[in-house]
């Protein structure tokens, strides 16, 4: 219990350090938007993994320059994936073969990696359900689930640390400051538990966090 409470407040400090780093930061909704200042969210993240690789493929929206300044700008959809080699990440390139339904399919090759990861953003129309990934001589077909099924969206999320920070949003808002930037995000520490990271940023490094459990909504973990 200890490792695992361990392992997500070191999560939230990652990203933490992540937001105050990057330099310019709406969230999914079911029906209208309850707030415009939302500067990334998560609408699907479908995830498998072999012997080989894992693969991860988030889509949602964000700004297209992110920068922890308090204000969402320049918004746009986005679709992202990360294929990490589970054996070796010595590869030169990862080429990848995305499928959905009977004939829907996308083609790529990445060719760098940041930390052991192969990443980049593609073009993705359709609801993907199987990738094959190729490297050197591994070959591995992996079957794809969308861990958001059935679970809270990113506007859920939002409700929830909304409410959960409430009394200092209310505050900050009765003394006049401006409305926090809220930035929401699928996170894990062991492929197994995702949790939404959802932050309401101010200017600077000034920021509220937390972690939330997208199937119960339970908060995890907050600062």
């Amino acid at each position: 219990m200890k490792k695992k409470i361990f392992l997500l407040v070191t999560l939230i400090a990652v990203l933490a350090c992540v937001l105050s780093a990057l330099t310019a930061c709406n969230v999914f909704k079911k029906d209208e938007p309850e707030c415009d200042n939302v500067s990334r969210q998560t609408d699907a993240y479908f995830v498998g993994e072999s012997a080989q690789f894992a693969v991860s493929i988030e889509k949602g929206k964000r700004e297209k320059t992110f920068i922890a300044d308090g204000k969402a700008t320049d918004v746009v959809e986005f679709c992202q994936i990360t294929i990490t080699p589970l054996a070796t990440n010595s590869y030169e390139s990862v080429s990848f073969v995305i499928a959905g339904g009977e004939t829907d399919s996308l083609s790529g090759v990445i060719t760098t990696a940041d930390y052991g990861e192969y990443s980049t953003t593609v073009e993705l129309n359709f609801t993907p359900t199987s990738i094959t990934v190729t490297a050197g001589g591994d070959v591995s077909e992996i079957e794809l689930a969308n861990i958001l099924d059935g679970a809270l969206s990113s506007a859920d999320a939002v409700n929830i640390a909304r409410e959960a920070f409430k009394d200092k949003l209310t505050q900050e808002s009765e003394e006049g400051l401006s409305e926090r930037e809220i930035y929401v995000k699928i996170i894990t520490g062991d492929r197994l538990n995702y949790y939404y990271y959802v932050s309401f940023i101010g200017d600077g490094v000034d920021y509220l966090a937390m972690l939330i459990d997208p199937k119960t909504g339970n908060i995890v973990s907050k600062r």
